[in-house]
C-alpha cells in the first residue's frame, strides 16, 4: 500500500464505487492510499490501480468506473460537465443553491449580493475560481447580535424540507479589499446551527458538506469576528449544490 500527498483542484471523482455525484473542490492536499481495487461490475471482476482510498471510502476516475459499467462516458469542458451515458440522461439531482430565490433579513440584498458572480468578475478563493454560487460585498464591521441591522449579514433561503445535503465551497474572495480582518461562516437550518467554518481571511477558504435534512429554511450568515480595517470583506459561497 502505497499513501501520498494529493492535491487536486475541482477533480471529478467517484465516491463509493458507483454514480453518488460530482465533487467540486477547493485546492487541498489530502493523504490517501493508492492500492489496487477490485470492482465487481455486472457480475465481472474488473481492476484498476488508478483508484484510491480516502477515510475509508473508494475512489476511482469518473471515466473508468462509467466504462467499466457499459456506459458511455464524454467530457463538455465548456460547461465543465460529465454526462454518462446518452448525452440527453439525467446527470444527477442536484440543484444550485443560487438557482432559488432568497432573502437577506439582515445586509443589502439589492445592492450587496450577487448571484454567480461579482459585477466585476468570477468568484475565486486561493486561485480557484467558481462559477456560480451567491456572494457579498459589504461585510465592514464586527457582528454584534444586539445591533443585528446594521452589523449582520445573513442569506435566507427556503428548503422546505426538499433537500438532504448543502454541498459547496464557503470563503473570502481573492478580490476582496479588505486583506486581513477575520470572518466566519455560519449555517443555520431552522434556527439550529448545523456548520460554523474556522476563521478565515482573503484567499482562505473551506469545503463543506452539510446535512439539511427536513429544513424548512436555511440560513447562511457570514459574520466578520476580528479585525479593525474598514474595507469591504467579499465572502462567497461558491458551486454550492442541494441534493
Amino acid at each position: 500500500m502505497k499513501k501520498s500527498k494529493l492535491g487536486f483542484v475541482s477533480g471529478f471523482l467517484l465516491g463509493s464505487i458507483f454514480f453518488s455525484g460530482l465533487t467540486y473542490a477547493a485546492t487541498q492536499s489530502i493523504q490517501v492510499d493508492f492500492k489496487p481495487i477490485k470492482f465487481m461490475v455486472n457480475g465481472q471482476l474488473r481492476e484498476t490501480n488508478d483508484a484510491f482510498l480516502y477515510k475509508g471510502v473508494p475512489y476511482a476516475p469518473v471515466t473508468y468506473v462509467g466504462t467499466a459499467a457499459g456506459k458511455n462516458v464524454t467530457w463538455d469542458a465548456n460547461a465543465s460537465t460529465v454526462t454518462i451515458g446518452a448525452p440527453t440522461a439525467a446527470v444527477g439531482s442536484e440543484t444550485r443553491l443560487s438557482s432559488l430565490k432568497y432573502k437577506m433579513p439582515y445586509g443589502y440584498i439589492a445592492t450587496k449580493s450577487n448571484v454567480d458572480n461579482w459585477d466585476n468578475g468570477s468568484f475565486s478563493a486561493g486561485g480557484t475560481i467558481y462559477d456560480h454560487g451567491i456572494g457579498y460585498t459589504g461585510i465592514d464591521v464586527i457582528a454584534n447580535d444586539r445591533y443585528p441591522s446594521t452589523t449582520r449579514q445573513v442569506i435566507s433561503v427556503e428548503l422546505n424540507g426538499k433537500y438532504k445535503e448543502l454541498s459547496g465551497v464557503v470563503a473570502v474572495d481573492d478580490h476582496s479589499p479588505n486583506k486581513t480582518d477575520l470572518i466566519i461562516w455560519r449555517i443555520k437550518g431552522d434556527g439550529k446551527v448545523l456548520h460554523e467554518s474556522p476563521r478565515m481571511k482573503a484567499s482562505q477558504s473551506q469545503l463543506i458538506h452539510v446535512n439539511v435534512t427536513g429544513v424548512k429554511v436555511l440560513e447562511l450568515e457570514m459574520r466578520k469576528v476580528a479585525g479593525n480595517d474598514k474595507k469591504d470583506i467579499y465572502a462567497f459561497i461558491g458551486n454550492a449544490l442541494l441534493r
